[in-house]
């Protein structure tokens, strides 16, 4: 301190020797204009109430809140410009004043530091050093602090791992626990170090920790959540562990899962159309299977895809009938027609039995009714009609393993809005053994509807998506257990839909 009076002192003797030569050049009567700009050095923040004097003297002025100053009507001359603000490095900047002009001159005011002492040293509390398997979502915990009370410490956690030469590094001020939601991979070590930063003294660092997350879940079914604007595929195993499969980028629905050759089918947009794509079980080597004839459909929402069970073909609507994509042919974008329907009407949704080669058809008009469901055989030829002939919406559709039961929903409030909304959907079970229809007692809520039924791998169990009738209703999964009492149904996922679980 005592080095910076005498510099200070110095300083301020130079311009009052310089201000007392040049006094003869000050006319009386002719001025002009000083303004300036105050900010610290470093991070160029305006600073405010900063005393701006001159030498020789004229008027003393503060800055405002943008750190700006105007001292007027100066006399012409050469002046000493001092800027002046408690816990700052006094600074002095030379200005030449000339008739009616305006003179500008700029500060960057440093610090001063005081006998400063550096933050404390951090210490990693959470998680331990070395632990393993850990959750993608954590929370890290440590000690830290500072000496000086009136410092505020900046604390930035740095991550690196050992599967690439990204470093995540995530920021808290004053905060000694920080909290990660993303960002991080399955089946990863990580060394991770604390900085505390004062702004005053150089950062002091931790020592490095490391910890290894969980390795990749088994995604024993599959779902699809909204996150912003589009819908994001998501697997989990039967521990609640979640694998996210699709970026939040792309808008990608529609999950169905091959186990025989351990693929993932889904619709995805692509340049305003729909088109398929296959990516392995935990979202890699994604694929585009359709290019010039994408998948298409009265509602983009409701139309659904059916893999062969040997997982060779992939059968998908269009506006034109169901079209065929064989996947050793991916990335061609040959595809050939399948099933063509009667004039005025669509293929929606289509559903194959693992055995016995039963598909599923749910066909309907442009405008999503006049719904006939159907089954055919491998040629397309007509086995069987479930539903026809019944005023409003109806869909999902879903085989057992044998094609003997297929589920579907039914609107029935008879209602067909033109907005295409349910407004009393309830599930149903077809047997074709016996030739009979039976309503699921899931418990319909009012103002709710159940929509999108799928088969468990043991056929008792009936997940299901329940919604508000309103288009913007957030969904939720159930389960519901067909050899139990009735309305037995269970919450499985809130905000989410289209399940799919496949062994």
């Amino acid at each position: 301190m005592k080095s910076q009076f005498i510099y200070k002192c110095l300083v301020f003797a130079v311009f009052v020797v310089l201000s007392a030569c040049s006094e003869d050049k000050i006319e009386d009567g002719v001025t002009g204009t000083l303004t300036g700009l105050v900010v610290s050095s470093g991070d160029n923040a305006p600073l405010a109430n900063v005393k701006i004097s001159t030498q020789p003297i004229t008027s003393t002025v503060f800055t405002d809140n943008a750190g700006l100053f105007e001292i007027a009507n100066v006399p012409v001359g050469d002046y000493a410009v001092q800027a002046e603000l408690d816990g700052f490095v006094v600074e002095f900047e030379a200005a030449v004043i000339a008739a009616d002009r305006e003179s500008n001159v700029i500060f960057e005011l440093s610090r001063e530091v005081l006998d400063n002492n550096s933050p404390n040293t951090p210490v990693a509390i959470s998680p331990a050093n070395n632990t393993t398997d850990l959750p993608l979502s954590l929370e890290f915990v440590w000690s830290g602090g500072d000496p000086d009370e009136d410092d505020t410490v900046t604390y930035t956690i740095s991550l690196q791992n050992d599967q690439n030469d990204e470093i995540l590094e995530l920021q808290t001020v004053s905060d000694t626990t920080l909290t990660v939601n993303s960002g991080l991979m399955f089946s990863t070590q990580y060394f991770w170090q604390i900085s505390a930063d004062d702004g005053v003294n150089p950062p002091v660092l931790s020592a490095i920790n490391s910890f290894e997350t969980t390795a990749i879940p088994n995604a024993e079914y599959l779902f699809v959540r909204k996150v912003g604007s589009n819908n994001v595929i998501y697997g989990a195993d039967l521990d609640g562990n979640f694998i996210q499969l699709t970026s939040e980028a792309t808008n990608s629905w529609r999950p169905r899962k091959n186990s025989a050759i351990g693929k993932i089918a889904y619709l995805q947009s692509v340049g305003g159309q729909t088109q398929l794509f296959v990516m392995d079980e935990d979202g890699g080597n994604k694929q585009q299977l359709t290019f010039g004839i994408p998948v298409s459909g009265f509602d983009l929402n409701e139309v659904d895809i059916a893999w062969e069970p040997n997982g060779a073909s992939i059968l998908f609507p269009t506006l034109s009938g169901a079209r065929r994509v064989l996947l050793s042919t991916a990335g061609t974008g040959v595809t050939t027609s399948f099933y063509e329907p009667a004039p005025g009407l669509v293929v929606t949704e289509i559903a194959w039995s693992e055995f016995n080669d039963v598909i599923a058809l749910k066909l309907n008009d442009i405008e999503g009714y006049n719904v006939s469901i159907i089954t055919v055989d491998l040629d397309g030829n007509l086995i069987e009609t479930i539903f026809e002939g019944q005023p409003g919406a109806a869909g999902g559709l879903d085989l057992n393993i044998d094609g003997s039961k297929v589920l579907y929903w039914y609107d029935t409030s008879g209602l067909e809005l033109p907005a295409y909304l349910p407004q009393d959907a309830r599930l149903f079970i077809y047997n074709s053994t016996t030739d009979t229809t039976a309503e699921l007692v899931t418990g319909v809520t009012e103002g709710f509807i159940n929509i999108d039924p799928r088969f468990g791998p043991n056929e008792n169990d009936v997940y299901f998506t329940q919604k508000g009738r309103v288009s913007t209703a957030t969904p939720s999964i159930f389960v519901y257990d067909t050899s139990l009492p009735a309305e037995n149904a269970e919450l499985l996922l809130s905000n989410a839909n289209m399940i799919d679980y496949e062994e």
